[in-house]
Parts: structure tokens; C-alpha cells; sequence
């Protein structure tokens, strides 16, 4: 193992890291996120930081912008180990997919 690869295995997850995880989310999994943790959306309401127009657009079908699942996640343990496990699924199909893409080359 490189010193590089040690360093990183090493370093705490940082804001690039989760902003890197939330990125692989497709639309469908950023909407389905605002419905599943829609009371973490609604305190930002309470605290000023959404407005009620954004948060009906979340709700019907438009999708947050990473930097603000980023701000969920931050607070909300549950919300985190949700992406967290979203990311796994696509991670385990991908691979799958590799692996039959390789097989036929074979």
C-alpha cells in the first residue's frame, strides 16, 4: 500500500468526501430523500435557511442540490446512514454489471 493510499485510508471522512457519496444519488434518490426526511427540511424552514417555495418544489418532484442533503446529513445521523446505504446498493449493482460486462468480453 502506497503512502497516499494509507494517508487517505487514515484521514476522517470530510465535507468533499459526503459531497462525493451525495453525488452519486440520482433525481430520483434526492426526491425520495426529501420525502423520507421531510422534518429535517421543515426545521430549516423554522431556522430561515429553505423557504416554503423550495421545499413544495422538493416535494413535488424537484431535486436539492447536494450541498443542501450535505446540510441534512450534517445534523441527522439517520439521514447520513441512509445515503450511506443508498450508495452501497448503487455501488453492489454497478459492480454486478462490471462483472457481466467483463465475463462477456472473455
Amino acid at each position: 500500500m502506497s503512502l497516499v493510499e494509507m494517508a487517505q485510508k487514515n484521514s476522517p471522512v470530510g465535507e468533499k468526501d459526503l459531497l462525493f457519496l451525495i453525488s452519486l444519488l440520482d433525481r430520483e434518490d434526492k426526491i425520495e430523500f426529501v420525502k423520507e426526511f421531510r422534518e429535517d427540511f421543515e426545521q430549516q424552514i423554522e431556522e430561515k435557511k429553505l423557504s416554503k417555495t423550495a421545499y413544495y418544489k422538493f416535494l413535488n418532484g424537484y431535486a436539492p442540490s447536494d450541498e443542501r442533503i450535505l446540510e441534512i446529513i450534517e445534523v441527522d445521523e439517520e439521514a447520513k446512514e441512509w445515503i450511506i446505504e443508498r450508495v452501497k446498493e448503487k455501488a453492489k449493482r454497478a459492480l454486478q454489471v462490471i462483472e457481466r460486462m467483463e465475463a462477456e468480453e472473455e
